[in-house]
């Protein structure tokens, strides 16, 4: 958001703060003057005064709630949707579905963080800032600015971290995630440990916000002994009722300078989230080749168990291959480095073409295998999903026919076999299939696999299998272990 849609709140809440210190010192004058029995029509002046300054006042912070108001959420609505739309490049995470979750909770509280840097960073720093230029020109006296400066200098230098409550969250979503085992064996030992964690969060909770409370009352104290240091100072050269009128301007002026420590803290804070929330929202980056596929020096990992480590791959246009493995050795992870869900943590991905995939967990809509294909390919004729059926043996299946939630009214094999037919249906130069024999006999699989290759003539085959007897049609073999 620019400095110009941002001028307008400036200007109101500083006009609103200057309202304020105007009206103490109205008020302190005409309270002052009245017990020396001045003239009626000075009076008179005093009150009309005063009451300009109230008005002044309430219209001012009105002005001001209201357009600061309207930017913020403004602010809040463009930030909302940037950060989602980075998160909906990056999901789904390594970390897994419940984590998900997390992630999008981050994000909505890191949006309400960064919304605050205007009310509570600029807005409160420009207006003790110009307060303090006035009062330097005013009563010409340095010791504004420095206690200004050393606000700021001074806030800047404690670091009050928000409590960790890492171990809180993960045992929430420890607790969460194996909830069916905890019925059967009980629950009371994680009930324990999950009561400790959140005790141990809430005493550091409570420190750090009591070590809060105390570092703003002592900059409170600090402020307040330089500015009746400075009231000494006017007192010598002033009369009583001006002394008393810088006395309830100072009072004013305190109040402004009391929220300096407080916006440090919140531009620390937002200084953290972009260095490290933001840069972990980057999505992953595919690149350009003449090959199908070319991978180099790459490199992943899920915590600290890597994956893959200078891994290195190139398929040729029009190539079948089979990637063979081992459960756990990374094929599925490949599968989704590929389809951009993951990004790698070293190395590059190059791809040339879209890609259609299919996976042994694809999601099934409930509804028919109709809108099934529909879903995914919206003008899909009934010929073309009878072709891809028929590739993978199902086609005399009631493409109208409810299948249930996820699939619940087909077997394994059959569910698997859908689940090649969307992908087959995508009009995709690559077509990768993760474990595209699970769940049938091996006369089946040998037929389905002889379909598949017969059927992609032109398009890139690539079979993700921890099993290679299905796969001497294939042009090559590559192991990942």
């Amino acid at each position: 958001m620019s400095l110009k849609r941002l001028l307008p709140a400036i200007l109101a809440n500083i006009s609103a703060a200057l309202s304020e210190i105007l009206l103490m010192a109205s008020s302190a004058w005409l309270i002052a003057s009245a017990a020396l029995h001045p003239p009626l029509s000075s009076l008179s002046i005093a009150i009309t005064l005063v009451r300009t300054a109230g008005i002044s006042r309430a219209i001012l912070r009105y002005a001001d709630r209201f357009i600061s108001h309207k930017i913020i959420f403004k602010l809040l609505d463009e930030l909302r949707g940037k950060l989602y739309f980075q998160a909906a490049k990056i999901l789904p995470l390594k970390s897994g579905r419940t984590h998900e979750g997390e992630l999008l909770h981050s994000l909505t509280v890191s949006a309400d963080l960064l919304k605050d840097f205007f009310p509570r960073v600029v807005l409160p720093l420009s207006t003790a800032a110009l307060v303090t230029i006035l009062l330097t020109y005013f009563l010409r006296e340095p010791i504004f600015p420095l206690i200004f400066i050393l606000n700021i200098i001074l806030a800047a230098q404690i670091d009050i971290k928000p409590a960790d409550d890492s171990d809180y969250r993960e045992k929430i979503l420890d607790f969460n995630d194996g909830r069916d085992e905890l019925k059967i064996f009980g629950t009371e030992p994680a009930i324990k440990s999950l009561d400790k964690a959140a005790k141990s969060f809430g005493e550091e909770n409570l420190r750090l916000t009591t070590r809060q409370i105390n570092l703003d009352t002592a900059f409170k104290v600090f402020n307040a002994a330089g500015f009746f240091f400075i009231l000494l100072k006017v007192s010598e050269v002033a009369d009583t009722i001006g002394l008393i009128v810088w006395s309830l301007i100072f009072l004013a002026t305190l109040e402004i300078f009391a929220q300096i420590p407080p916006a440090i803290r919140a531009w620390k804070k937002i200084t953290r989230l972009k260095d490290e929330k933001m840069k972990s929202l980057a999505p992953a980056q595919i690149l350009t080749t003449d090959k199908a596929i070319e991978i180099k020096n790459l490199s992943f990992g899920y915590g600290g168990e890597k994956i893959f480590d200078d891994f290195n791959l190139t398929i040729e246009r029009g190539e079948k291959i089979a990637i063979v493995g081992e459960s756990g050795a990374g094929k599925t992870t490949l599968l989704y480095l590929l389809m951009k869900l993951f990004a790698p943590d070293g190395g590059t991905i190059a791809i040339n073409g879209k890609i259609s995939a299919s996976t042994f967990t694809n999601y099934i809509f409930s509804s028919s295998i109709r809108t099934n294909f529909e879903m995914l390919n919206e003008n899909i004729s009934d010929e073309e999903i009878l072709a891809a059926l028929r590739v993978v043996g199902i086609e005399n299946f009631d493409i109208d026919a409810t299948i249930g939630e996820d699939g619940a009214n087909l077997s394994g094999g059959e569910r698997n076999r859908l689940q090649i037919a969307l992908a087959l249906a995508k009009d995709a130069e690559i077509l990768i299939l993760d474990e595209p024999t699970a769940g049938i006999d091996k006369a089946r699989a040998e037929k389905l696999i002889a379909n598949l290759i017969a059927s992609t003539k032109n398009r890139t085959l690539i079979i993700i299998t921890h099993d290679s007897n299905y796969f001497s049609e294939m042009g090559r073999l590559e192991l990942v272990h």
